[in-house]
């Protein structure tokens, strides 16, 4: 029995402790693991990592987007089309669909290389709209090493950080917010 008990108990990979972030005082609020490092930049957004070689690098960066004053208001759908068929151009392919909180969001992923290392790179593109003439354009990506793809972390990282990225909240505020 106590065998038993042992082998559930550290076979079986557990959640790990989470943490909230809230990116530039709250436009956008969603965890991460605890253990995770944190850096922001004004240029390049916020950049989120396990503290342990190979681990996968998060990135975060936002955009407001606004449409004429004189059109009807943007849904999220509206504004993530016009992002998505720009990509398609590119020969992008992924999803869409729209979330629970009337968020859209997009996924797709690119292979690509850095320093002659290749890379795959996880993309989520959620449209939060800003009624009645704007929008925030969050661009999460999530980078591993092409040869970690199959590994069972990168799987749990990979299913945790979508379900975390779906569950985010927006602010209801436009404006600059303090960091």
């Amino acid at each position: 029995m106590f065998v038993d008990f042992f082998k559930r108990f550290f076979s079986t990979p557990r959640e790990p402790e989470m943490k909230s972030i809230e990116y530039r005082g709250g436009v956008v609020t969603f965890r991460i693991p605890a253990h995770w490092r944190e850096e922001y930049s004004g240029i390049e957004g916020g950049i989120f990592y396990g503290d342990h070689s190979h681990s996968g690098t998060l990135r975060l960066s936002i955009i407001t987007v606004a449409k004429p004053i004189q059109s009807k208001p943007a849904s999220a759908l509206d504004v993530l089309e016009t992002i998505v068929n720009g990509l398609k151009n590119d020969g992008v392919v992924g999803t869409t669909e729209v979330l629970k909180d009337g968020n859209a969001l997009f996924k797709y992923e690119e292979a690509t290389s850095e320093r002659g290392r290749r890379l795959t790179i996880f993309y989520r593109i959620v449209v939060n709209p800003v009624q009645p003439h704007h929008a925030r354009v969050a661009t999460f990506s999530f980078t591993i090493l092409a040869s970690q793809r199959a590994r069972s972390q990168v799987q749990r990282d990979l299913e945790m950080l979508s379900a975390e990225i779906e569950a985010a909240s927006f602010s209801p505020k436009l404006g600059l917010v303090a960091e």
